[in-house]
């Protein structure tokens, strides 16, 4: 259980690096709209990464 918590939280991490990344290119680029649709979006991964108050949803192959 610690570890598929550790996964998680690891995904979470990398998800809110991807974003920070993201939002540096879309400011440099003057492209300020994008940039707070972006934020919006991901607001909750950019203020706090905990894998306990995040919905996890597995995708099942088709049976």
């Amino acid at each position: 259980m610690a570890s598929n918590h550790l996964n998680r939280t690891l995904q979470l991490t990398q998800l809110r690096d991807w974003c920070m990344q993201r939002l540096s290119k879309l400011s440099l680029q003057w492209r300020l709209d994008d940039a707070r649709a972006l934020t919006a979006e991901h607001l909750e991964a950019l203020e706090v990464v905990d894998a306990h108050h995040t919905l996890w949803i597995t995708i099942e192959a088709g049976k």
